[in-house]
Order: C-alpha cells, then sequence, then structure tokens
C-alpha cells in the first residue's frame, strides 16, 4: 500500500511518517507543496492520501483542498485523509464534499486514532480489487472475452454483442451444436446493465410440452392434477435479468402461441392464475436447426419467427473458423491442470481432423487429454489413441440390428409388427406425459395418425407409469396366432400408412382387423 504524505512542515511528516511505520508492507511517499504533490501522484499512483489543508505560512492557503480538487478532477477516486487543526472546520466540510474519506485533527493525532481509520482504508481497497478480478474472471468466462478467436466470423459476433447488449429486444442465435450459442447468450447478459440479475437458461427440447408450459410459465396451486404448491416459472425467476430459450424450434405449437402473446403484450400468466403478471426479463432464443424450413413445414409459427428474429447473432462453426483452432487449443489447454504441450505434427493433425462437434467437442477433447495422456507432450499416436473421431451411429444400420431382432422373437408373440407399433406408440406416449401431439412430433407422424393407431391397439389411455418391453405388449395384445394368408402391397399399404415397397413382395400375416 502506498501511501502519500503532503505536509510543508518537516516535524508533520515526520510525525506521520513514524506513525505508519507501525504497518506492515506500506510505502511512504513524501511532498511539501501543491506542484510536489500533483507530480509524485502522477508518478507514483498512491493508494491513499494524507492531506494538510494549509500549504504555507499564508493562513489564506487551502493546497490540501486543491489537489484534492486536481486529484478528483483528473479521473482518479484515490482515497484522502485529511490533517487539519480545529480551527479548519469550514475547510474539513469542504473536503468532504470533494470526496475526502475522513479528517484526523492535529491535536489529537495519535496512533490509536490515525492507524484503525488506514486499516479501514486498505481493507476496503483489497475488497475493491478482488471485485476487480472477480469482474474480470467473470468477463473471461461469460463476457466478450469468453468468444476466443481472432477470426473475422469471430470480431463480427463481438461486434454485434457490443452493440445490442443493453437493448431490451431479442436476439436469435443461430448455429450448430457446439458451437458457443450459450456463451453468446451469457455475453449479452454480462455486458448489459442485467449483469446484477438472474441469467436464465431453459432448454425447450428436454421436457415434454405440458412440463415446458409449466416451467416456463409457472402455476398456481390446483391448476393441474399434482399442482400441490404455487411454483414461480421461469419468467418470473429470471426477474429483470435475461431468459435464453435454448433449442426454441422444439418447442411445442401451442405453447409458441403462448410465446408470442408474451413478447408482444410483455406480460404473461400463470396456469390457474387469475391475474398476469409483468415481463421485466430479456428473452433470448436459440437454435441450431433451419427455422425456414421449419415453417415451411408447418412446424414453427412464422410470426414468431419474425417476432424473435429482431436481431440474429450467427455463431460459426469450427470449420468456418478454422484459423481460430490453435488459439482455442492452447486456451482450453491452459484451464486443464497438466501443462500440456503439442508437436508441430499433432498440431497439424488436429487442423485437419474433422469437429463436428464444433468448439464443444474440442474442449472434451483436451480435457481428455490432460486425465488419460501419458506424456505431457502430446504427439500423434496420443491423438489417435485419444482424439480419434468416433464414427457417428448409422441410424439405417441401428434399424436394421433392431429389426433382426424383432424376427428372432418366438412365434408365439403373434404380430412382430403390432408389437412393436404398441411398444413405440406407449413410450412415445409415456415420455411425453400423455401429450399425444408432442408423441407424434416424436415419431414423425401426424396426431391424427397417432390416435388412430393407438385406438386400434387398446380403448384405454395410455398407462402413465409402467413402461412396457415387447413381451409385455405381446401379453397385453392376446392376440391369435397370425393365419397364413400373405398380405398384400396394397394392404400393406393401409396397414403401414407408408408406399408400398416397389421391388420385392411383402410376405407378413395380420390379423384379420388389419387386412
Amino acid at each position: 500500500m502506498k501511501i502519500l504524505i503532503v505536509d510543508d512542515q518537516r516535524s508533520g511528516r515526520r510525525t506521520l511518517r513514524q506513525i505508519l511505520s507501525a504497518l506492515d508492507e506500506v510505502e511512504v511517499l513524501e511532498a511539501v507543496g501543491l506542484d510536489d504533490a500533483m507530480a509524485a501522484v502522477e508518478r507514483s499512483a498512491p493508494d491513499l492520501l494524507l492531506l494538510d489543508v494549509r500549504l504555507s505560512d499564508d493562513p489564506r492557503d487551502r493546497g490540501g483542498l486543491e489537489i484534492l480538487r486536481r486529484v478528483r478532477a483528473s479521473g482518479r477516486s484515490t482515497p484522502a485523509l485529511m490533517v487539519t487543526s480545529v480551527s479548519e472546520l469550514s475547510e474539513i466540510r469542504e473536503a468532504m464534499r470533494l470526496g475526502a474519506q475522513d479528517y484526523v485533527l492535529k491535536d489529537e493525532l495519535c496512533p490509536e486514532m490515525l492507524l484503525p481509520i488506514i486499516e479501514g482504508q486498505r481493507e476496503r481497497l483489497l475488497l475493491k480489487g478482488e471485485v476487480v478480478r472477480l469482474r474480470e474472471r467473470v468477463d473471461r468466462t461469460f463476457g466478450t472475452k469468453a468468444l476466443l478467436g481472432s477470426s473475422a466470423a469471430m470480431e463480427r459476433v463481438r461486434r454485434i454483442v457490443e452493440r445490442v447488449a443493453e437493448s431490451s429486444r431479442t436476439v436469435l442465435i443461430r448455429g450448430e451444436t457446439g458451437c458457443g450459442k450459450e456463451m453468446v447468450a451469457r455475453a449479452l447478459h454480462e455486458m448489459s446493465s442485467r449483469r446484477g440479475e438472474p441469467f436464465v437458461a431453459v432448454n425447450c427440447s428436454a421436457l415434454p410440452g405440458t412440463l415446458i408450459e409449466s416451467l416456463i410459465f409457472g402455476h398456481e396451486r390446483g391448476a393441474f392434477t399434482g399442482a400441490e404448491k404455487r411454483m414461480r416459472g421461469q419468467l418470473e425467476l429470471a426477474g429483470a435479468g435475461t431468459i435464453l430459450l435454448d433449442e426454441i424450434a422444439e418447442m411445442p405449437g401451442e405453447l409458441q402461441a403462448k410465446l408470442l402473446r408474451v413478447l408482444e403484450d410483455r406480460r404473461f400468466r400463470p396456469l390457474g392464475a387469475e391475474a398476469e403478471i409483468p415481463l421485466r426479463a430479456r428473452i433470448l432464443a436459440a437454435t441450431h436447426v433451419d427455422l425456414e424450413k421449419r415453417i415451411s413445414e408447418g412446424r414453427f409459427r412464422e410470426d414468431l419467427f419474425y417476432r424473435l428474429n429482431v436481431v440474429t447473432v450467427h455463431v460459426p462453426s469450427l470449420a468456418e473458423r478454422d484459423a481460430d483452432l490453435i488459439e482455442l487449443l492452447l486456451a482450453f489447454s491452459a484451464e486443464v491442470p497438466r501443462r500440456l504441450r503439442y508437436t508441430d505434427d499433432a498440431i497439424a493433425w488436429l487442423v485437419r481432423r474433422p469437429w463436428p462437434g464444433n468448439v464443444r467437442e474440442l474442449r472434451n477433447v483436451v480435457e481428455r487429454l490432460g486425465l488419460l495422456a501419458d506424456d505431457d507432450l502430446i504427439d500423434v499416436p496420443t491423438l489417435e489413441e485419444l482424439a480419434r473421431e468416433r464414427p457417428i451411429v448409422d441410424a439405417t444400420a441401428e434399424i436394421d440390428r433392431l429389426a433382426r431382432a424383432l424376427l428372432a422373437l418366438p412365434e408365439r408373440l403373434g404380430s412382430k409388427l403390432r408389437v412393436i407399433e404398441r411398444a413405440v406408440l406407449h413410450h412415445a406416449i409415456e415420455s411425453c406425459g400423455g401429450n399425444k401431439a408432442a408423441a407424434a412430433r416424436l415419431i414423425g407422424v401426424d396426431r391424427k395418425m397417432l390416435e388412430r393407431r393407438w385406438d386400434r391397439h387398446t380403448g384405454e389411455e395410455p398407462p402413465s407409469s409402467r413402461r412396457m418391453s415387447l413381451p409385455t405388449a405381446a401379453r397385453h395384445l392376446s392376440e391369435e396366432p397370425p393365419s397364413s394368408r400373405r398380405l398384400t402391397p396394397a394392404n400393406a399399404q393401409r396397414y403401414l400408412g407408408e408406399e408400398p415397397p416397389s421391388s420385392r413382395r411383402i410376405s407378413l400375416s395380420p390379423d384379420a382387423d388389419d387386412s
């Protein structure tokens, strides 16, 4: 801690220096007059000023107050402590108006009076430094500094974030999975005046529609079965902060209509509530899908798209910013406990490797190397062992595997198509909490088709808590074994709702009610 003593009397400076010598880690500087003090402030940037009000024999001299004025005019907030006599109380009031933190009368000057004041200033200085460091850490973690990369694409992202951060308008963040859309949303929050308020992220694809509606809007006690108490929704919990609706394209259609009304009126109504609640939070939305295509398919509201699309931030994939890969690699490596180093061939190998998971995949690879690599020097063999691209599961091959497993089941199950169809319908409806519209979207069929198929299997509502395996489904069917009649392509088309194969016959034996 640096303390600057400004006093025209040598004895006064010596007395203060002796008192301050009792403190540890304190550097004491001295100045005699106004110019000398301002030069010391510019040269050494002290942490505390001890100022005498009068700096000459002239009784009208108020040099200490002038120093304080000049320090404040220069934009510095250096704390000041006035050392004065009883006859200068009016000057003390003036010093307080100029920003002095405290004062000590010369007649009462002693260690017991002065040192506690200085210790208090030192504690405030340490707390201020800690706040600055935490602010810098937050900026590096969630602000624009967290958006790593020097490419033109990332510079454009940072520039848009800085421009629209203070606005209350909605922002649509688009980009591939793993490219950092949530980091952009957090940067928008941290760069705004809302940074002291909550940041709430809701994944619209993680829960079925009924639960998503309750999660976002909240509900009153008794609003539906199981609503035993009032629950505040995320729109209310966000307060005056920011709410991110991640994977907005997966939001059910009925909720899209409610969200559109919220964006237009800036008010929302919890489930079962009589009164509406004002919306104070800023809404951000993120998606990795082609919303224009979803609109053309009738799966996303066009009016909601235009309401969200006030400002669009396109977050580039790693393939679009491959020049940033080395910078990202070094930044992620600095976060692991080990000091990882890479050979030139290893870096070239990483640059050539495709990154379908984008920045998230690169970070995961670095963390895996930090945990499992035998040596701190990463070479190509290590990368081929720990960072080789994992093949994505082929959906067609997986379906073929399931089909072969289904055909290998005993014949006593009866119609295996009915068994698998009932199991798929049951699990889809159950996982969506009984919401047939959501279950139809999950399966990829129209809701009416799903209802027809379900009604054909059972006239009852689907079980809500019991999971059903293939054998269990077969027991529920209680079907007679298939007949010997072969299924024609026309019958197959009517049963499956699909086009019949063009080059091979279907040799399946349905029940009488399926033909």
